[in-house]
């Protein structure tokens, strides 16, 4: 028998997530061993940080990440490492939690099938010279794609024409290379 004391574990219930939610909504984020007993949440306060970070924020984007967003991955590691917060900034909606599983599970997979480690210079050359280029081309590819069949009349042709012309594997290449400020653009 649980007492009022005893700090709850395991698997979250649809009424804690309610608990949390509705405290969040009121009172905001923050102070979050605070947060969980004035809730009357019988969890640690990081055990409610990472449910409503990686759970239950109402802008967390889910499914697949975009082309876009893993070259962004792949360019900010190469500046940072392990830095999945800070990566997480320029990703909006996503979480450094899912973020780590993108680099844990897509690219230290590539790694081991090259046979190198992750951190090599064999396998950062790798990527900065066939993953990423190869990224750029399939994002100017899909935005391409996207306006040439769909968009195309007599009417529109030289729109379609200057807004495929304009998405140049260079001009998308330079735009993600350019600053610190990285911007995701969605296809």
């Amino acid at each position: 028998m649980e007492t009022e004391t005893e700090i709850r574990r395991g698997p979250w219930t649809v009424e804690e997530d309610m608990k949390l939610i509705n405290y969040i909504a009121l009172h905001g984020e923050g102070k979050w061993n605070s947060l969980s007993h004035s809730a009357g949440l019988n969890r640690t306060g990081k055990s409610c940080r990472l449910r409503w970070l990686n759970y239950l924020r109402p802008d967390i984007r889910r499914g697949d990440i975009s082309l876009q967003e893993q070259f962004i991955i792949l360019e900010l590691h190469s500046r940072w490492g392990n830095r999945w917060s800070k990566i997480a900034q320029h990703l909006p909606g996503r979480t450094d939690n899912e973020i780590k599983n993108y680099w844990r599970t897509r690219v230290q997979k590539h790694a081991k099938l090259l046979n190198c480690d992750v951190n090599s210079k064999q396998f950062k050359d790798t990527i900065k010279h066939l993953w990423m280029p190869r990224l750029v081309e399939r994002i100017a590819s899909a935005q391409n794609v996207e306006f040439t069949p769909t968009h195309y009349s007599p009417e529109n042709s030289s729109m379609a024409t200057a807004i495929s012309s304009s998405t140049s594997s260079e001009s998308v290449g330079s735009s993600f290379y350019s600053g610190d400020q990285v911007g995701v653009s969605h296809v």
